[in-house]
């Protein structure tokens, strides 16, 4: 296909080429690498959300783990005792377990007053990895009777 063109006054006839020119891919290009630079914070914080809800499962299985534990254990095998903050042994007894380094487990024993012949066991496991905002963790309470 020719076209026409007209050029300083003299008629000229050219042969039409098709495809792009180097300006247009180079433009497109451009415009791609904006378009790929302006998501990539997408795929980062997408990274963080599933580490972030990953360290809640894990935490959240590893508590009811625990909890499971401590209620199958007899009613006079569960000595009061223990602290959330920090590991504490007391009479051979441990409210801590850090068999996992990933995780910190604590547990606390109160005999109570009222109602009477009852305990209360909470189980508190923090993620050792922080991803985003504070560590994570999950607390678990629950009443213990005769």
């Amino acid at each position: 296909m020719e076209r026409v063109g007209l050029v300083r006054g003299v008629l000229n006839m050219k042969n039409a080429a098709s495809g792009f020119t180097l300006v247009e891919v180079l433009l497109a290009l451009f415009l791609i690498a904006i378009g790929v630079l302006a998501a990539a914070p997408m795929f980062v914080y997408a990274m963080q959300g599933n580490a972030m809800g990953a360290d809640f499962g894990s935490t959240g299985a590893i508590a009811v783990e625990r909890m499971e534990i401590l209620r199958s254990t007899s009613y006079g095998n569960l000595p009061a005792g223990g602290d959330l903050a920090s590991d504490v042994s007391a009479g051979g007894v441990d409210y801590f377990d850090n068999s996992d380094p990933d995780y910190t487990v604590r547990w606390q024993i109160v005999d109570n007053v009222s109602p009477d012949d009852t305990k209360t066991i909470t189980v508190r496991v923090t993620a050792v990895r922080q991803v985003v905002g504070n560590r994570k963790g999950v607390t678990l309470t629950t009443l213990r009777g005769i």
